[in-house]
């Protein structure tokens, strides 16, 4: 195994970890499914959130990371940024409820949504940060849906409305979508 492959490992288990916590918090929801008031902007976070996984491995994957470019473990931790912010945006949108809670989805994305918001924008810039680490940044498509989301977001902490916060979730997810429609294998 090269240190590329390891590092890469590493970076995937840090991810990963973030898609368990959300399947995990998803699957208690589906299995206590009859005490939950149901909230649909969570769950498009959720949506929203595994394309942003998919979108960041299939980064890994075309070594846009900057993980082969690596000479020391202050570049890499640098580099580990993007992947916890990851790591914590998956794992933030979806509520945790314990036994006694009232497992109101609506009621914890309410008092939860900043959170959620500032993780996808420290996300976003943390991987901006990376590509300019890495010297690799350059004003293209993908600059400029990374610009785009960050503006929606900050839209989205700037008006507190839930009609504002489906219309930027709904953007984001299509931009990314988007996004993942236009890379290809290399």
């Amino acid at each position: 195994m090269d240190i590329v492959q390891h590092l890469t490992t590493l970076v995937s288990i840090v991810v990963g970890l973030g898609l368990t916590e959300m399947f995990g918090r998803l699957l208690r929801l589906i299995h206590n499914r009859a005490r939950v008031q149901w909230d649909g902007l969570p769950i498009a976070w959720a949506a929203t959130s595994i394309v942003m996984v998919l979108n960041y491995w299939w980064g890994l994957y075309a070594g846009a990371s900057g993980l082969d470019q690596v000479t020391n473990a202050g570049q890499f931790g640098l580099l580990l940024v993007p992947p916890i912010l990851l790591f914590l945006t998956t794992a933030s949108v979806l509520p945790q409820f314990e036994a006694g809670d009232a497992w109101d989805m609506g009621d914890v994305y309410a008092a939860q949504r900043r959170t959620v918001i500032i993780t996808f924008i420290l996300y976003q810039l943390a991987t901006w940060a990376s590509v300019l680490a890495a010297g690799a940044f350059s004003w293209n498509h993908v600059s400029f849906i990374r610009l785009a989301i960050i503006a929606v977001l900050a839209l989205m902490l700037l008006i507190n409305r839930r009609r504002m916060d489906w219309i930027g979730v709904g953007l984001i997810f299509g931009m990314l979508v988007w996004r993942l429609s236009t890379q290809t294998i290399q």
